[in-house]
């Protein structure tokens, strides 16, 4: 956190906002300003973390860059008032009569011309549709504090799960009021209906305190509970409505979980909201964490996640010397865990639990919110083009106004006016499209944002529509205003009178809102494209599997399973399922590939040590994940078995075996050939008897890590999670009827989730690279279609301004296709403008995306290229129509209507 001596970014930059003031404002209030923005922020800072004062520099900018608009048109209207301003209309009655005078105004112009306002608003409205959309993600994901007392100091200690001897050493840090730890998990719950498997966590003694939580029926755990002593459940609110149908009576009855009777105690208040980074937003029953049992003092068991409130006034730099300082300390009893193979500690981060929770969507998002905010800038200049446009035609009928005695900001507030009403027409369509948008968001929930349960567009989303409406009209109103009040009267009136001048009044001003039309929509395209480009790696790469055929199913075998009963109960079903019609081959284990993806790794993470010859004491130690699986696992999966050969049935008991990926291997041993190797893996010796080509477990954009295969029957009973794939011939169907037969045939109590084919969880994996190319691809589309409307609106217009020109040429000889050359020149050199200018920002801004892309480079030439290919080829299309036109004047009809 910043030290109050310092001057913070957003003090700096409201400072450099207060320059917007006129100079008399500015020398008398700007310093006081600063000074008290200053300690708003501060405070802002301390007491709610990096959203309050997110927020507040939100409110104050916009307030204040309200307030300089204001103060700067009063200054112009006093500077540039003429024959009615000089009359005296003071006062707020006179200025609310100007005001709606103006309004009345406004609405008979745009009924004169209702397709021009219908085009305004459609086009603004999806602009401001998208972009309140997805602000409404921005605001409740990244920009909203967390529901909890003080969140802003809330501390995630980062890094996966911890141990229990961590998280003790953790609990007696002075840094810290409380710490927590929760663990994530499913549990079965058994009732006269079929059996469910429904989220689960279990929670340390301090963690509904931390996070505020309170019943709302009942109580919460008691100190006895936390100790072991009985079996007690408390139920989220949503759990209970749903399974229990809201029943107040259920205090006190006891139900089947696990096997295990359990008495309900308690259900959560319904404003309580799970944190995502812990426990996941969706847990139905809360339990009271154990102590650990067997592996209370095993430093390599890593099941939990930890939370924590910082004292008042103790930074966060402080918490992390002396959690650094207990990792020291605590160090020796385990090195293998903390000691990195370079000698270096491997300390936990301690990170704010807002930032952890978002801080893997929150440059997603605001990448997003950038893209729909250039969409809405492409919007706003088509609407301004047809402002223009419509203003051209207009110029007799305004200069006649000033003519007659309107001043000129009169005029100008009349003009204002129109886009205003037109921009504030087109945000209530576009509130209307972000309720159906934000409805779609919240029920797929894409990409497996955080916090997306509370999105809604809700007052502060309507707050921002407003400002942004009102805003855009401005925007676009600005340049007409400008032609509308800009030079003498008399010049207007005979400017007004030759076709050929209206016509170039406002062309350059129509050209550089056509190239920076081109240009954004450069920018969007090009970030569409090279996620289109990730999306299509991701998709050629070779898992290193086969996919197609393969059904799989995660079943858990948790509290009443004993590790003789998870063995035979695998025995048993891989038994029951080989007899299924079309089944070629079964395995089993804790993990399959696919079975999580991302971060996310299983089973467990250990030291295994290799040929001593080949490395020195410390270095002989090499982390890899192990994965006990049973019999026909290769087989099944389809990885070719480079060397030896794989499991049996008869490993699958006591036998110390182990097989290696080939990347393992040659880490190890420096050489594909380490059949009859042995390795160390904790204190057992294992003997090497094959070598599997390696596989991408983790995700298609995930790298192939170590690998250690063992059996499942001596090194995999202990894990109570259970993932079954067969290989078959038949259909999906079939197979998930017979896989639910022979689990109920061994244990008819065992809920079963969904069967679903290795194809579907390969494809559930690239959810988010193909939402977010979907969607910024949408917009670079929009984006085109806008900017070739514009093309085509402004040729088409231009040609309408010059057709006496045109006639003239054709009179005088020129061909037909020299008129269409002439238009094509110019729409093409208005495209090639953009363009460069697009590929220019687009190279510069593509940077950003980094962490978005895999398998293309941010800069990639060939999606710059087909983009402005793609670009130059529509432009040259949207310009042809009106160079078509354009050369089917008749001069004689055109000369004489003249």
């Amino acid at each position: 956190m910043r030290e109050s001596g310092q001057k913070p970014g957003a003090v700096r930059a409201y400072s450099a906002l207060l320059r917007l003031l006129p100079r008399e404002l500015r020398e008398e209030f700007g310093a006081e300003a600063a000074a008290l923005f200053r300690e708003l922020w501060n405070e802002a800072r301390r007491d709610g973390g990096p959203a309050a004062s997110s927020s507040l520099w939100v409110r104050s900018s916009t307030r204040l860059v309200e307030c300089a608009v204001r103060a700067r048109l009063e200054a112009w209207r006093k500077t540039t008032s003429g024959p009615v301003a000089a009359r005296g209309d003071t006062g707020v009655a006179n200025t609310m009569g100007r005001i709606a005078q103006d309004l009345r105004y406004a609405a008979r112009t745009l009924r004169k011309n209702p397709g021009f306002a219908l085009t305004a608003i459609l086009i603004l409205g999806a602009g401001i549709g998208a972009t309140t959309t997805i602000f409404s993600v921005v605001d409740t994901v990244v920009l909203r504090s967390l529901p909890y007392p003080s969140a802003g100091r809330l501390v995630h200690f980062d890094q996966g799960g911890h141990s229990f001897p961590l998280f003790r050493g953790w609990q007696d840090l002075e840094s810290f009021e409380a710490v927590a730890a929760a663990r994530d998990r499913e549990v079965d719950l058994t009732s006269e209906a079929a059996p469910e498997r429904l989220p689960a966590a279990a929670v340390s003694e301090a963690f509904f305190e931390l996070l505020g939580a309170a019943p709302g029926l009942g109580r919460l755990f008691v100190a006895s509970e936390y100790a072991g002593e009985g079996r007690s459940v408390v139920l989220s609110h949503p759990a209970w409505r749903r399974l229990f149908g809201g029943d107040p009576e259920v205090l006190g009855r006891v139900v089947q979980i696990d096997g295990q009777p359990t008495e309900i105690v308690g259900v959560l208040a319904e404003t309580f909201v799970p944190p995502d980074l812990t426990t996941g937003s969706r847990v139905d029953f809360w339990f009271p964490l154990d102590d650990g049992g067997a592996n209370r003092d095993d430093h390599a068991y890593h099941t939990l996640d930890v939370i924590g409130r910082l004292r008042s006034g103790v930074s966060l730099e402080a918490a992390q010397a002396e959690a650094d300082a207990q990792r020291d300390a605590i160090a020796p009893q385990a090195p293998s865990q903390y000691v990195r193979r370079d000698g270096t500690m491997a300390y936990t981060p301690l990170v704010e639990l807002r930032e952890a929770t978002v801080r893997n969507v929150s440059r997603t998002l605001w990448l997003l919110l950038g893209a729909v905010g250039m969409l809405l800038l492409i919007a706003c200049a088509n609407v301004a083009n047809l402002f223009l446009a419509r203003g051209t035609s207009r110029t007799r009928e305004i200069a006649l106004r000033g003519a007659l005695g309107a001043s000129r900001s009169h005029i100008a507030s009349q003009v204002l006016t129109e886009s205003v009403v037109l921009a504030v027409a087109g945000g209530a369509l576009g509130v209307l499209l972000a309720f159906g948008g934000v409805d779609l968001l919240a029920r797929f929930q894409p990409g497996g944002i955080p916090r997306i349960d509370g999105l809604a567009v809700d007052g502060r989303v309507l707050g921002f529509s407003l400002v942004m409406s009102v805003t855009t009209g401005v925007l676009f109103g600005w340049l007409p205003v400008l032609q509308a009040t800009r030079g003498d009267i008399n010049d207007a009136l005979k400017e007004a009178a030759t076709a050929v001048g209206a016509g170039r009044s406002g062309r350059r001003a129509r050209g550089v809102l056509v190239v920076t039309e081109i240009a954004l929509a450069v920018v969007l395209l090009a970030g569409g494209g090279l996620l289109f480009r990730t999306l299509v790696a991701m998709v050629q790469v070779d898992p290193g599997f086969e996919t197609e055929g393969l059904a799989v199913v995660r079943l858990s075998l948790d509290a009443g399973y004993s590790e003789s009963d998870r063995r035979q109960f695998t025995e048993e079903l891989s038994e029951r399922l080989r007899a299924l019609p079309g089944t070629r081959s079964v395995m089993a284990g804790p993990t399959i590939p696919f079975s999580s993806t991302g971060t996310s790794r299983c089973c467990w993470r250990t030291s295994i040590v290799g040929d001593p010859a080949l490395h020195d004491q410390e270095d002989r130690r090499y982390q890899s994940i192990v994965h006990p699986v049973t019999d026909a696992y290769f087989e099944t999966l389809r990885v070719p078995v480079i060397a030896g050969r794989e499991f049996t049935r008869g490993d699958m008991a006591g036998s110390q075996l182990a097989i290696l990926d080939e990347g393992t291997a040659r880490d190890l041993y420096g050489r594909d050939d380490v059949i009859g190797e042995t390795l160390t893996l904790g204190d057992a010796t294992l003997e090497v008897i094959g070598v599997a080509a390696g596989v991408h477990h983790w995700g298609l954009n995930q790298p192939i890590e170590p690998a250690v295969y063992v059996p499942y029957g001596t090194f995999g009973a202990d894990f109570d999670r259970l993932e079954v794939a067969v290989r078959t011939d038949a259909a999906l169907e079939a197979v998930a009827a017979g896989l639910r037969e022979a689990v109920w045939a061994v244990d008819p109590d065992l809920p079963i989730p969904d069967v679903v084919t290795m194809e579907d969880r390969v494809s559930a994996s690239l959810a988010t690279p193909r939402f977010l190319s979907g969607l910024l691809g949408a917009f670079a589309l929009v984006a085109l279609l806008l900017a070739c409307g514009g093309i085509y609106g402004s040729m088409l217009y231009t040609v309408g301004q010059r057709k006496r020109e045109m006639g003239i040429r054709l009179a005088l000889g020129a061909g037909r296709e020299d008129v269409i050359g002439l238009v094509l020149r110019h729409g093409v050199l208005l495209a090639g403008a953009g363009i460069a200018i697009g590929i220019v920002a687009g190279l510069s801004l593509s940077r950003t995306m980094e962490t978005l892309l895999w398998g293309v480079e941010p800069t990639d030439p060939l999606t710059f290229a087909v983009v402005g290919v793609a670009l130059g080829g529509s432009a040259v299309l949207a310009s042809f129509v009106p160079a078509w036109k354009a050369s089917r004047t008749d001069p004689i009809r055109t000369l004489g209507a003249d």
